[in-house]
């Protein structure tokens, strides 16, 4: 059922994966294609459909291991003993 026009448009609760045209400047949502790459990032191929510029943007997602002391420490806490 479309809304009525009185009715305001809540935001979307998923992020919006979005980014500037590297030519023009016009907004851009949503990348062509996205990869994962090897080393845990992610390469995302734009165009835009105003200038017809593709580029390639990459984020990188490393996130920190956890040492062995730490990874002790959170699953086999430190027992008392009297």
């Amino acid at each position: 059922m479309p809304k009525s026009s009185n009715e305001t448009l809540e935001p979307a609760s998923a992020p919006v994966l979005s980014t500037k045209c590297a030519q023009c400047g016009r907004t851009l949502i949503g990348p062509e294609w996205s990869e994962n790459v090897a080393d845990g990032g992610c390469v995302h191929i734009w165009q835009c459909p105003v200038c017809s510029c593709e580029f390639e943007t990459t984020d990188n997602v490393v996130e920190k291991a956890e040492s062995d002391a730490e990874l002790a420490e959170e699953f086999l806490p430190n027992l008392l003993v009297a």
